[in-house]
């Protein structure tokens, strides 16, 4: 097992804290099992979605209007 430090916003902390004592498991035991147990749910996260490319394509004139829109918006 390695050591590792994590920081925590004070009312997260307080939550865990609470909870760990509810459960009587110690912070540390919490949150490995919530770790283990998102990692092997076999969840996958949605994509995220870029809100530009919503839009593309949406005003006449077909794609030619956003065909640049990275390098405008962004520079690349």
């Amino acid at each position: 097992m390695r050591r590792t430090t994590i920081f925590l916003p004070e009312d997260l902390h307080e939550r865990l804290r609470r909870e760990a004592f509810r459960s009587r498991l110690s912070m540390a035991e919490l949150i490995r099992s919530r770790l283990e147990h998102r990692s092997s749910s076999g969840k996958k996260r949605k994509p995220k979605i870029d809100a530009l490319g919503k839009v593309i394509g949406i005003c006449g004139g077909g794609p030619d209007l956003t065909k640049d829109i990275d390098t405008e918006l962004y520079g690349i």
